[in-house]
């Protein structure tokens, strides 16, 4: 049993909404003299983090964490890009920080409510954002069953955000996924004293895709999963359009793209869009290899597909050529497995 909650991935819904949310303003980017509140940070440090500029994302960082220190907002910033870091290059270094920053974001949290001196809903957005971010990778490691843990306290922390104020519309995104995920899970989650409907976590999705302040387009990489799961194609392909005209060659948006593709035997496009993301990856210096050795792959797999079995082999021969750490040479061993069985084929 595994919870697929892809940070930090409906039918019925008009493409005209899409095109309604890529024109609606994504938040001002403030300068740091102009900024009144530490969260003014936040409209452009996620968007740099959705468009993957690391380092532009640790200078906002930093200069939201000198305005503010000891404000809990600049250790959720920190966890936040190291979370997505890691998912990005399905890298683990960084782990053992990052449980430490969401320890100290929770307790930061927690003594300044003790202190009186924020706002409920602030406070609560950030603690269920940093145990969101705690279940969301326990999850992607396969640890279920204390992914859940977190995941339930981080529902809780952004109900009780929205219940402080019902306008702080990016808390609905942690609660949305919360909701969509175990009401899909259903079956396989009884247990659970109260299975939310399916439709109440979409409603808190496009409440944040049209509405947050900060979490538009991170909202958008997870609807675009889900539209693509329900079979809603076109609402899927107007996301990723719009969202790669704002954010050019984002990961966060290419990967759909392939998937989109591949989930349609479109196998040229699929191959095409596997190569934007190999030559990403490759330009990277902390690349581990272990996408470039599943794009190879991919790529393998769409040239046979074309009927191109020489490029399929050429694809298989780099792919097992690619640089990659011990690490991922472990975990890449079944894909590394299928490159070299290929080579034994005509």
């Amino acid at each position: 049993m595994r919870l697929q909650l892809k940070v930090l991935k409906h039918r019925g819904w008009f493409v005209c909404l899409i095109a309604g949310i890529s024109l609606l303003p994504l938040g001002s980017i403030p300068l740091a003299a102009q900024t009144a509140t530490p969260l003014s940070y936040y409209p452009a440090l996620m968007d740099t983090l959705v468009g993957g500029h690391y380092q532009a994302a640790r200078a906002i960082c930093d200069d939201l964490e000198r305005a503010f220190p000891a404000h809990p907002a600049g250790l959720y910033g920190r966890i936040a890009i190291s979370y997505a870091h890691m998912v990005d290059l399905e890298d683990t270094v960084g782990r053992a920080e990052f449980m430490e920053l969401c320890d100290s974001c929770i307790d930061a949290c927690d003594a300044m409510r003790n202190a009186g001196n924020e706002s409920r809903a602030v406070l609560s957005y950030l603690r269920g954002s940093a145990l969101g971010a705690r279940g969301l990778l326990l999850n992607h490691e396969g640890k279920t069953l204390p992914a859940l843990k977190a995941l339930i306290k981080a529902k809780n922390a952004f109900e009780d955000a929205i219940d402080a104020d019902p306008q702080f519309y990016d808390a609905y995104l942690g609660r949305g996924a919360y909701r969509y995920a175990v009401a899909t899970h259903a079956s396989l989650l009884r247990w659970l004293p109260l299975i939310p409907k399916k439709s109440s976590g979409w409603q808190d999705l496009w409440t944040a895709a049209r509405y947050a302040a900060f979490s538009r387009s991170t909202a958008l990489t997870s609807i675009v999963w889900h539209t693509m799961d329900e079979g809603d194609f076109t609402t899927a392909d107007s996301i990723i359009q719009s969202q790669l005209q704002r954010f050019p060659g984002c990961r966060n948006f290419l990967w759909p793209k392939l998937s989109f593709y591949e989930r349609q035997e479109r196998w040229a496009e699929a191959e095409q869009t596997a190569n934007l993301l190999l030559d990403q990856y490759l330009a990277l210096p902390e690349n581990n290899g272990y996408e470039p050795i599943g794009l190879y792959w991919r790529m393998m797999t769409c040239a046979d597909a074309l009927g191109r079995p020489n490029d399929a082999l050429a694809f298989a021969r780099a792919g097992l050529d690619t640089y990659r750490t011990p690490d991922v040479a472990e975990r890449r061993a079944g894909r590394l497995r299928d490159l070299q069985a290929r080579l034994s084929k005509p």
